[in-house]
């Protein structure tokens, strides 16, 4: 490439930044994050999820890693499901259905 288009490129570079702005970087989920989401990713990659868990089930196994409000655990499940990161299904306990979460 010669040096006039080196430098044209550049400048058309230079104002579609200008015009259309430059992109956001995206934050994607590390393993190195300690977030209530990436613990409970962690639970489904290590096979927890193979047989539906309720959130309350979920809580208990992670209380000891992640000490929480149950209530922060049923969002967090609530937003990883909408995301598919995880799918929710129905278990039956007693007489009574409860959701459950599964992978």
């Amino acid at each position: 490439m010669d040096k006039t288009t080196k430098n044209l490129l550049i400048r058309v570079e230079k104002l579609e930044n200008a015009v259309f702005g430059t992109k956001k970087k995206i934050k994607t989920a590390t393993g190195d994050e300690k977030s209530l989401s990436n613990h409970i990713i962690g639970l489904r990659d290590r096979s927890t999820f193979r047989q539906p868990l309720t959130p309350k089930e979920i809580h208990e196994k992670l209380e000891s890693t992640y000490p929480c409000d149950l209530s922060r655990v049923k969002v967090e499940l609530i937003r990883l499901q909408k995301r598919r990161q995880l799918r929710k299904t129905s278990k039956l306990i007693g007489k009574k259905r409860y959701v459950a979460y599964v992978w």
